[in-house]
């Protein structure tokens, strides 16, 4: 008998599960790792292959937020960062450093722009110049500056630009270069989150092609009665 087989006898003998989990992406098998951590029974299911959805069909960037910095979410940008760093430590088979250069067409342009986004206006973003592309990848590297993962960033001037990356516009004054970091396997890697689940507890399970036919919601966590007038 598969382990498959297994939990599907395992399931028709006591259907019950504590926590229900529909859909194996990398959410739904995040959440499956982090209850069989905490010691919380589960299941997840999926009705086609784990991670065969929104997961599969990502652009493989595991990137830190710059762009949010623009709008105040400097705690996103933080966590975004944490997270980025803690793939790069702990999936450094899947995740690497991806070196990435903006060409910078002004120095000061888009300081007004961002300025008012800044404040909370509602401006449309438009090109950013090197000064403002500057302090963004600065702050990159001053919230990283303990758990450093990658290099530190650094402007190169117009004419080694060009003669480092020749395709390059040659409308430039600059390029700003940094690093983010990018996935090579995503579902290899969500695979080895629900082996790991498994090891963590083995009473949380996984199957794919199975769909939930219904739910029965408990009168305990069904929806709340009114009161009485």
């Amino acid at each position: 008998m598969t382990q498959r087989d297994t939990i599907l006898e395992g399931l028709k003998d006591h259907p019950e599960v504590p926590v229900l989990i529909l859909g194996g992406g990398v959410n739904g098998i995040g959440l499956l790792r982090e209850l069989a951590l905490q010691g919380v029974d589960c299941l997840l299911v999926d009705k086609a292959d784990f991670v065969a959805g929104a997961s599969s069909k990502s652009s493989r960037m595991i990137h830190g937020g710059l762009r949010y910095l623009e709008n105040r979410e400097f705690s996103l940008v933080r966590e975004s960062l944490s997270e980025r760093n803690l793939l790069l430590e702990n999936a450094a088979h899947y995740v690497m450093p991806l070196r990435t250069t903006i060409p910078l067409f002004s120095w000061f342009g888009g300081l007004i722009r961002s300025t008012l986004i800044f404040m909370g206006l509602p401006v449309r973003p438009g090109a950013r110049g090197a000064v403002g592309v500057k302090f963004g990848l600065w702050f990159y590297d001053f919230v990283t500056r303990k758990n450093r993962r990658t290099p530190t960033h650094f402007l190169t001037a117009r004419e080694q630009a060009l003669r480092d990356v020749p395709g390059l516009n040659p409308d430039i004054v600059a390029t700003a270069t940094y690093w983010d970091a990018w996935i090579t396997q995503a579902e290899r890697l969500c695979i080895e989150l629900i082996q790991d689940a498994r090891r963590a507890n083995p009473r949380c399970r996984a199957l794919n092609y199975v769909h939930a036919g219904g739910v029965r919601v408990s009168p305990a966590v069904g929806a709340r009665q009114s009161a009485p007038h």
